[in-house]
């Protein structure tokens, strides 16, 4: 059956596509544009890469921004790989009632969550800072983490690890060799992706910084406060081309240790059974 062709449709799609290229493209010129209030094309120049890659605010607000997207990252994972494992040998009720805490928090709008967040701490007496908004992250973060773990961890088989145990592997041995390998390509994938939502979080961070160093995303926000520059068209330029070469890594490394999951599976059990 041959596909009819709606050129109203193809317009449509063609907007749509313009206008989510059209803003980055604008970005990625203006940041090589001499003029400093954009009006127009004013020359080329990398000057403003210079001044963004020099300017100590920027700087620091990176290394900050680094340290909570590694450490969010960090314990989503281990939330979700956890969770994981007692998802998988919970009831249904348990399993239902575990799924529905996932979902809520993806649901919950952000500026809600980091506002009961916020609460929460003045409350308790915690005080906000860089340790608040990594728990701010991780909360929202390990949601996706845990999804991504867990659809790979329902469609492992449990066979391979019963013959991982009729072969003499430890429960230990079990775990690393056949559950982790079978769930690393997840726990790649939700690790990448907790790390780029935590990256470029604005509303949690807001929230929660208190008097600490100020991450990234806030700088940004902070500086087009008050005018729009060349410095901040080639800052938004090096994230951009930041993340989409970690999501590129992720891809290839994704795919990679799928691949060779799936080649190695025999080996791993040769492997087991001689005791390595």
């Amino acid at each position: 059956m041959s596909v009819r062709r709606h050129p109203f449709a193809a317009g449509v799609s063609l907007l749509v596509l313009l206008f989510l290229w059209l803003p980055l493209i604008g970005v990625a010129v203006n940041s090589f544009n001499q003029q400093t209030i954009m009006a127009g094309w004013g020359g080329f120049t990398t000057h403003w890469y210079g001044l963004a890659l020099h300017d100590q605010n920027v700087r620091t607000g990176l290394e900050t921004t680094l340290y909570i997207a590694i450490a969010s990252a960090l314990l989503s994972l281990a939330i979700a790989v956890s969770g994981a494992l007692w998802w998988r040998r919970a009831s249904p009720k348990a399993r239902a009632v575990y799924d529905g805490l996932i979902y809520a928090r993806i649901i919950l709008p952000e500026v809600v969550s980091a506002t009961a967040l916020f609460f929460l701490f003045l409350k308790i007496h915690f005080t906000l800072g860089l340790t608040a908004i990594v728990i701010g992250h991780t909360v929202w973060n390990s949601a996706y983490a845990a999804i991504i773990v867990q659809a790979r961890m329902a469609g492992l088989d449990p066979a391979l690890e019963e013959a991982a145990a009729d072969l003499g592997a430890t429960p230990w041995r079990t775990f690393r060799r056949v559950t982790f390998a079978a769930l690393l390509p997840a726990i790649i994938a939700a690790g990448l992706l907790a790390f780029t939502f935590s990256f470029d979080d604005v509303v949690t961070s807001v929230f929660l910084q208190g008097a600490s160093n100020t991450p990234l995303p806030v700088v940004i926000l902070g500086m087009i406060r008050f005018r729009i520059t060349p410095e901040i068209n080639a800052i938004g330029l090096l994230v951009m081309l930041f993340t989409v070469t970690l999501m590129s890594v992720a891809v290839l490394i994704y795919a990679t240790a799928g691949s060779l999951g799936r080649s190695g599976r025999r080996g791993n059990m040769l492997d087991i059974y001689r005791g390595r």
